[in-house]
C-alpha cells in the first residue's frame, strides 16, 4: 500500500512538472512590459498582502498567478471595456457583455461563478459572508463594483485560490512552483475543469500580448510566465 502511494505521488509530480520550459527568457521577451509589471507588484505588495493573509493565501502565489495579466494590461483598453461592462453587463448580464476588466483581467462570468461556488462551500460559513447571486441588476452592479477596485480583485483572486484548494486538496502537498503552474492554468483557462484537464491545459500556448490575435501572433504558456515571475518574487 505504501509503495503504491509513493508511485502515485511520483506519477503526479512528473505530470505536474511535465510542461516545464527553462529556455524562455521572458524578461527579455516582454522587455519594458515585464519591468513595469514587476514594479507594479513591488509597489502594491504591502497593500495586497493583508488581503491575501485574511484568506490564508500565500501572497507570492497569488501575485504570480496574475503576473501575465499585468504584463499585457492596457489602461485605455481596460477603460473602454470597463465602461461597457458597467453599462451593458449590469443591465443585460454576461451574455450581453463579458469583457475582462481591471489589472487582473477578470470577467463578470468568472466573478459570478466564484460568487456561486463560495456561497455553496464551507468557506462561506467559516468566513461569515455570502455574495448576492440573484440574477438582477442590483446584484450585477455590486459585482462590477467589486471587480472595479484592485482590492476587490485581490479578494476574488484569494477566494479563487481557496476554492481551488478546496476542490483539489492534494494540490497543497506539491511544491509552490507546481501549485502556481496548476492555479495559473486554471485561472487563465477553465477553473471548473477537472484535475487532468487542467494538467493537460498547461501545455497549451494561448497567452499573447497582441491587441488582436493574427497568424503572426506569438503565443506562450501562461503558467510558465507565472512560474518565471514567482522565481523573481521569491528572490
Amino acid at each position: 500500500m505504501i509503495i503504491r502511494k509513493i508511485i502515485t505521488l511520483l506519477s503526479l509530480l512528473l505530470t505536474l512538472g511535465s510542461s516545464i520550459v527553462f529556455s524562455a527568457n521572458y524578461q527579455h521577451e516582454f522587455g519594458d512590459d515585464w519591468t513595469q509589471a514587476e514594479t507594479f507588484v513591488r509597489e502594491h505588495h504591502a497593500d495586497w498582502k493583508p488581503i491575501f493573509d485574511e484568506f490564508g493565501v500565500d501572497a507570492s502565489i497569488a501575485e504570480a498567478i496574475v503576473f501575465p495579466e499585468l504584463i499585457r494590461y492596457s489602461h485605455w483598453q481596460d477603460a473602454i471595456e470597463t465602461a461597457t461592462v458597467k453599462g451593458v453587463y449590469v443591465s443585460g448580464g454576461s451574455e450581453k457583455a463579458n469583457f475582462s476588466i481591471g489589472r487582473f483581467q477578470m470577467k463578470p462570468s468568472f466573478a459570478e461563478e466564484i460568487d456561486q461556488e463560495w456561497n455553496q462551500s464551507t468557506l462561506a460559513s467559516e468566513f461569515g459572508f455570502k455574495f448576492d447571486v440573484r440574477n438582477n441588476s442590483d446584484a450585477r452592479s455590486s459585482r462590477v463594483k467589486r471587480l472595479g477596485t484592485i482590492e476587490g480583485q485581490c479578494r476574488y483572486l484569494a477566494i479563487f485560490i481557496r476554492l481551488m484548494y478546496l476542490r483539489h486538496p492534494k494540490l497543497q502537498s506539491f511544491s509552490v512552483e507546481q501549485q502556481v503552474r496548476f492555479l495559473a492554468t486554471a485561472y487563465n483557462g477553465n477553473h471548473r475543469a477537472t484535475w487532468q484537464q487542467i494538467i493537460a491545459q498547461q501545455k497549451h500556448k494561448t497567452f499573447h500580448t497582441d491587441l488582436l490575435k493574427t497568424r503572426h501572433t506569438k503565443t506562450y504558456r501562461y503558467c510558465e510566465i507565472s512560474v518565471c515571475s514567482l522565481k523573481n518574487i521569491l528572490q
